[in-house]
């Protein structure tokens, strides 16, 4: 038996369909124009524009209400499900302002957790609305991830190109898939097997990328201290294995006990140890452990047990792994670097950062999007005349199609040589070494086929991302253009 009207089940279920959507897709703004078009036509909607129709939601709930159509299993199949997330989104809209708050205090508080005493209230809530107490527990703690992710992703990696976007929208699903009910129901207390990995050139953002991930992980509700069980400033473990010393890296990871080696003075915590329960720990330059270190990471992966050095007992791991190298995946796997076991336990998904070149690209603005926001962190405040400047030192040092070797990173050190010197003319090693866009420069070195060979392969190296599609592309063997390139790069 129907008991919504179609006025009603066509609002439901647009609106649900707008909060089920990940919010960073082009869906979501398609449901966005679809929803806003039909009911808040010649309004202007903010950044939170379920706010803007929580009125009319509220109103919707109100006739129901009317009719004693108060919880979502006085109804039976479609409707049922629709009113289900329908109350979901009423509590998550009352409650929006609270959560930003909790976040905003989490953010000053590094090292403990502080209360949320809107988290009875909000149990209380979606009890009212049919809910058993246990789910209604799983919703708030979910709310409360929804609410982070959205921010940490959105905030955190800057700009509005595609690529951007697409990056955010991948994000989004490794954390609640992409289905976000079957999340709820079964996955959230088992995301620690989904691993990631995440694929970019030096200074992308890839460090970004996995603080946006690990900041937003699920943590439970303690309902006796009014406390989530953890502050989320903790739940994020990162490391460069590329700083670690071989014979110390499995100390670094694992730990150790005292005297387990020469220099072992006392008791070590390693990286495993540190990382909470849910949490998340990233591995960044992965491409650099040896053989025998990726043996023993698999194994971690697979049984979720490690040992320290020097110790016999066996200790669990309980979070997830997001690794990152800033090679071609495939020539990793090509050149043996990276054990293909090993890959095949970090891949459950791969996402690629994307390169400042490709986002200046594919938007006129990205640049000065960019600029502003790293001006603002720089700085310490909003300052459109250091950006008037830098931008306009940019415009005037660099050649337009500039390569940018270094990405972000290299334009955030581009500003502040800016900023102290007044110009940025660009990294003139690539300049002297790299640029085969430059023909009249290598007429004036007089460079002979196989130098000019060495460049051109580097260059296409940089745009293309492997030796296999470099030797594709010139019709050279592959170990050829992989000796042209390691010799360019050196400097020989």
């Amino acid at each position: 038996m129907k008991l919504l009207t179609n006025e009603e089940l066509k609002f439901f279920s647009n609106f649900t369909r707008s909060v089920m959507v990940n919010p960073f897709t082009e869906e979501r703004r398609l449901l966005h124009t679809l929803v806003t078009s039909k009911y808040l036509t010649g309004q202007s909607v903010g950044v939170h524009f379920f706010k803007s129709l929580q009125p009319l939601l509220t109103a919707n709930i109100a006739e129901l209400e009317k009719r004693n159509l108060t919880t979502f299993q006085q109804f039976n199949g479609q409707e049922r499900k629709i009113l289900y997330f329908s109350y979901i989104a009423e509590v998550y809209l009352d409650y929006i302002e609270p959560l930003d708050d909790l976040i905003k205090r989490q953010l000053a508080s590094k090292t403990s957790s502080v209360t949320f005493p809107e988290g009875e209230p909000i149990i209380a809530k979606l009890v009212s609305r049919g809910f058993i107490e246990k789910e209604a527990l799983s919703l708030l703690e979910l709310l409360y991830q929804f609410r982070r992710a959205y921010l940490f992703i959105n905030t955190g990696l800057v700009g509005q190109c595609d690529a951007i976007t697409r990056l955010r929208e991948s994000l989004w699903n490794n954390l609640f898939t992409s289905d976000v009910f079957n999340y709820h129901r079964s996955l959230w207390d088992n995301m620690e097997d989904f691993s990631v990995f995440l694929v970019g050139e030096t200074g992308t953002g890839k460090g970004a990328a996995a603080f946006a991930l690990g900041r937003s992980v699920h943590i439970t509700f303690d309902r006796k201290t009014a406390c989530f069980s953890e502050n989320f400033n903790q739940t994020f473990i990162s490391a460069n294995l590329s700083q670690f010393a071989e014979n110390l890296i499995e100390s670094e990871l694992f730990g150790h006990r005292k005297g387990a080696f020469t220099g072992a003075v006392e008791q070590h915590k390693g990286l495993f140890s540190q990382c909470n329960s849910h949490g998340l720990l990233f591995l960044d330059e992965i491409g650099n452990l040896s053989q025998n270190i990726q043996i023993k990471l698999l194994k971690v992966l697979q049984e979720r047990k490690f040992v320290p050095v020097g110790s016999y007992i066996e200790e669990s791991f309980h979070g997830r792994i997001v690794a990152a190298a800033n090679q071609s995946l495939h020539d990793l796997r090509k050149d043996e670097m990276l054990r293909d076991d090993f890959y095949y336990r970090l891949c459950s998904d791969v996402i690629e950062i994307p390169s400042l070149r490709q986002r200046i690209n594919e938007s006129k603005n990205e640049l000065e999007i960019l600029v502003a926001e790293l001006v603002s962190r720089i700085c310490g405040n909003k300052d459109d005349n250091i950006v008037d400047r830098v931008l306009t030192a940019l415009a005037q040092g660099l050649p337009k199609d500039y390569y940018w070797p270094g990405n972000v990173r290299e334009l955030e050190q581009a500003i502040r040589r800016v900023i102290l010197s007044g110009s940025y003319l660009g990294d003139r090693f690539h300049h002297q070494h790299n640029d085969v866009g430059s023909m009249p420069q290598f007429n004036r070195e007089h460079l002979d086929l196989k130098d000019f060979s060495k460049r051109y392969c580097f260059k296409l190296y940089q745009q293309l991302g492997s030796y296999e599609a470099v030797a594709k592309k010139t019709n050279l063997d592959r170990r050829t253009v992989k000796k042209y390139i390691l010799e360019s790069n050196s400097g020989k």
